[in-house]
C-alpha cells in the first residue's frame, strides 16, 4: 500500500509541474504562496506519514527521512514562484513531514490503511482544489483559454481518484485480514 501512496505522490507531483510550471505567470503572489503551503503541508503529511510507519520504533531516522524527502518536493513545488513562496513550501513541508512521521510511529497497525486512505483523500482533494484555482487564475488573464465544464474537472479529479485509491486500499486491507486469520488458524492447530 505504501508503493502505491508514493507512486500517487510522484504522479500528483509531476501532474503539478506539468500544469503550474507553464502558467506560472498566470498566479499571482499571495495565490503562489497559498499553494505551496497547501501542497507543501498535505504531501508532507502523507509522506512523514508513510515513513512513520515503515520506520516504526525508529521515530528519529523517520522524521529525518520525512523532512528530506519533503523538502525536495518542497522545493520543487515552490521554485516557479520565488524565493518567498519557496520559504512558504519549506516551512510548511518540515511541519508536516514531522507531524505526519509522529503520527505514523503512534498508530497501531490495524490503524494504518484507514489513516493511509484519509489522508490520500485530503492530498487529493487538495491537489484538486488548487488545480481549479490555477484554471480559474489563467481563464481570469487569459480570455482565449478553453473554457471546461467544472464538474467534469471535479469528477477526475477527485472523484475518481478517491475511489481508485479507496478500491486498493479496500482490497489490501482484505489481504492483511485474510493472512492475519491464516496465521491465528494455523496457530491455533499448534
Amino acid at each position: 500500500m505504501l508503493f502505491i501512496n508514493s507512486i500517487l505522490i510522484f504522479i500528483y507531483l509531476a501532474f503539478y509541474i506539468l500544469i503550474v510550471y507553464p502558467k506560472k505567470q498566470y498566479i499571482q503572489s499571495m495565490l503562489a504562496k497559498m499553494i505551496c503551503m497547501t501542497i507543501g503541508m498535505t504531501s508532507s503529511l502523507l509522506i512523514g506519514l508513510m515513513a512513520g510507519v515503515v520506520l516504526q520504533g525508529n521515530f528519529a531516522i523517520s522524521t529525518i527521512v520525512a523532512i528530506v524527502i519533503s523538502f525536495v518536493i518542497a522545493f520543487l513545488i515552490g521554485s516557479p514562484f520565488g524565493s518567498m513562496a519557496s520559504m512558504e513550501a519549506l516551512c510548511s513541508s518540515l511541519m508536516g513531514a514531522m507531524m505526519g512521521a509522529m503520527v505514523g510511529e503512534m498508530l497501531p497497525s490495524e490503524g494504518v490503511n484507514v489513516l493511509l486512505f484519509f489522508m490520500d483523500s485530503i492530498f487529493i482533494v487538495s491537489m484538486a482544489y488548487v488545480f481549479i484555482l490555477i484554471k480559474k487564475e489563467e481563464q481570469k488573464s487569459n480570455t482565449l483559454a478553453p473554457k471546461r465544464n467544472p464538474s467534469f474537472s471535479v469528477i477526475f479529479t477527485i472523484i475518481i481518484p478517491i475511489l481508485i485509491i479507496g478500491a486498493i486500499h479496500f482490497i489490501d486491507n482484505k489481504g492483511l485480514q485474510n493472512q492475519s486469520e491464516k496465521i491465528d488458524h494455523s496457530q491455533m492447530h499448534h
